[in-house]
C-alpha cells in the first residue's frame, strides 16, 4: 500500500476530554497549527472552525459583512495563507451569520451550512457540503449552495462545475481488523477499509485518540482502500479512525463517521505460552483474562476447520477456561457494535519425553546408554525451548549423571552396579512445573560368586 504519512505524534489544543467544548474567544493575530495538532476554534457567534494540522494564516478584526438577504451580519474574516480548515455555521434564520475566508485565489463568504477549504501551492478548492456561498475572485462574485465543489485560481473565474467527492462507507469483511484481541505488551496491526468512491483521487485517513478527532495520532494519504497502523494505544485509552475522501483537483469530501479502532488486551497467566499456531497453552487449569470485556460476546467453535458448528453468542464475563475433560477449546469474541470477531485458541500442555535405556537387560558392571527425546504431540510447543530435567535415581537413591543435551535431545551413559541383590535403574523426565513428562528403567541381576 502506498502512503504518505503526514502526522505521528498526538497533542492537545484544548485538552484531552473528548467532549471538552473549545472556549469561545475572540480571536486575533496570526494562525500556525503545527503539523501534529489539529485546532479546534468555536467562535463567539457559534461559528465553529477545525484547522487541519499545518494550516497558517491570520485573523482581521470582527467586522460588517454582506449576508445572503442582502443585510449586513457580524461576522470573523480569515486570511487563508496556506492549509485547510472546515467550517461549520449555527443554526440560525437566513441571514444570521457570516464568515469570509480570504485567500491568494479569491475569497469566500460562507452564509450557512458547512463547507471545506483547502488552500495548497497557490490553489484554492472548497467543498460546500450544506448551505450558501458566495465566491468572488477576478473582482466577481458567484453564489452557489448544496453540493458545490469549486477550484480558485489567481486571476481566473471560479470553476464551480467539480464534484465533491462522496463520503466513504466502511467495509467490515475486508482489510485489517477494527477488533484485536492481543496479548498483553504486544503492537499488532489494526486497521480500516471502505468501500471505493467514484471520482476519488486519494483519500485522507485519520487516526486519533477521540471521537472528534482532534487528538491526533497519525494522518496518512493513499490511494488504496485499506489501511493499517500499529497499535499503540495506553491500556485504556480508545483509537477512532476517520477516511475522507479527495478529488483530483484536490476537493475534499466529508468524512465517514469515526470508527473505533478497539484493541483488547490479555495477561498470560503463570506458565502459560503462545503456542507456535497461536493457541495459548496453558500448564494448569488457570483462565485467561481480558482487560476490556465492554459489551463482547462469546462463542464456542469446533477444534476442526473441516466442522461447521452454529455459534451461540452469549456477553463475556470472568475469564476463558478451558472444559474440566477437554485439552482444547476454541473461541470466538466479538464485538457486535464493530461488526467483526476474533478467534481465540486455549490447549492444554501436551509435552512428553521418550526415555530410551540400552540395552534391556544388562548385566552387573553393563555400560547403560540412555537417550531421551523431548516432543510435543500438538506441535505447538519447541522443545528444545522448554524448561526439562532428567533425574536418574539407583533404586531409591539419587544417581549422578552428566546429561549432555542436543536440541531436544538428552543423552549420557550409565554403569549397570555390581551388587549381591537386584537394582532398579530409573530415569524420569519432569517439565518446567514439575509433572513427570516421561520415564523408563531397567533392571539388572544381583552379582553371584
Amino acid at each position: 500500500m502506498r502512503k504518505i504519512v503526514l502526522v505521528t505524534l498526538v497533542a492537545v489544543w484544548f485538552g484531552s476530554a473528548p467532549s471538552f467544548a473549545a472556549p469561545r474567544l475572540a480571536p486575533s493575530g496570526d494562525v500556525s497549527v503545527p503539523g501534529d495538532q489539529t485546532l479546534v476554534v468555536t467562535l463567539p457567534d457559534g461559528v465553529s472552525l477545525t484547522l487541519e494540522p499545518g494550516t497558517r494564516g491570520r485573523w482581521l478584526p470582527r467586522s460588517k459583512l454582506p449576508s445572503e438577504t442582502n443585510t449586513w451580519a457580524a461576522g470573523y474574516d480569515l486570511v487563508l495563507e496556506q492549509g485547510e480548515l472546515d467550517v461549520r455555521m449555527p443554526p440560525a434564520p437566513r441571514g444570521s451569520h457570516a464568515f469570509l475566508v480570504q485567500t491568494r485565489a479569491g475569497t469566500l463568504t460562507d452564509w450557512r451550512g458547512k463547507l471545506h477549504v483547502a488552500v495548497h501551492d497557490g490553489a484554492t478548492t472548497a467543498a460546500i457540503y450544506e448551505g450558501a456561498l458566495v465566491v468572488g475572485s477576478n473582482g466577481q462574485g458567484f453564489p452557489v449552495y448544496d453540493g458545490a465543489g469549486i477550484v480558485l485560481r489567481k486571476g481566473i473565474d471560479p470553476d464551480k462545475s467539480r464534484a465533491i467527492p462522496a463520503a466513504p462507507a466502511w467495509d467490515v469483511a475486508h482489510g485489517a481488523p477494527s477488533f484485536v484481541v492481543e496479548p498483553a505488551g504486544a503492537h499488532g496491526s489494526v486497521g480500516v477499509a471502505w468501500t471505493p468512491v467514484p471520482g476519488a483521487a486519494s483519500y485522507r485517513v485519520t487516526i486519533a485518540r477521540d471521537p472528534g478527532m482532534t487528538q491526533l495520532i497519525d494522518i496518512a494519504t493513499t490511494t488504496e482502500v485499506t489501511y493499517a497502523t500499529v497499535e499503540r494505544a495506553p491500556a485504556g485509552q480508545g483509537v477512532w479512525a476517520q477516511v475522507r475522501a479527495v478529488g483530483p483537483e484536490g476537493i475534499v469530501g466529508e468524512p465517514a463517521p469515526p470508527r473505533p479502532l478497539r484493541v483488547v488486551h490479555f495477561a498470560l497467566p503463570d506458565g502459560a505460552v503462545l503456542g507456535r499456531d497461536g493457541a495459548i497453552v496453558l500448564p494448569t487449569s488457570d483462565g485467561v483474562t481480558l482487560d476490556d470485556t465492554r459489551g463482547l460476546e462469546l462463542a464456542y467453535g469446533s477444534a476442526s476447520a473441516r466442522v461447521q458448528v452454529p455459534l451461540f453468542w452469549s456477553p463475556l464475563s470472568g475469564p476463558l477456561r478451558l472444559p474440566a475433560d477437554g485439552d482444547l477449546r476454541v473461541m470466538h469474541v466479538r464485538d457486535p457494535a464493530l461488526g467483526q470477531e476474533a478467534t481465540m485458541t486455549l490447549a492444554k500442555r501436551s509435552l512428553r519425553v521418550d526415555v530410551e535405556m540400552t540395552p534391556r537387560n544388562p548385566r552387573p558392571g553393563d555400560f547403560i546408554d540412555v537417550r531421551a527425546v523431548a516432543w510435543d504431540p500438538s506441535g505447538r510447543l519447541d522443545p528444545a525451548k522448554e524448561k526439562i530435567s532428567l533425574s536418574t535415581t539407583r533404586d531409591l537413591d539419587p544417581l549422578s549423571a552428566g546429561w549432555r543435551q542436543a536440541g531436544a535431545t538428552w543423552s549420557t551413559r550409565l554403569r549397570a552396579p555390581v551388587s549381591p541383590r537386584p537394582t532398579v535403574l530409573r530415569v524420569s523426565a519432569q517439565d518446567a512445573f514439575g509433572a513427570e513428562i516421561g520415564r523408563a528403567f531397567v533392571e539388572i541381576s544381583a552379582e553371584h560368586d
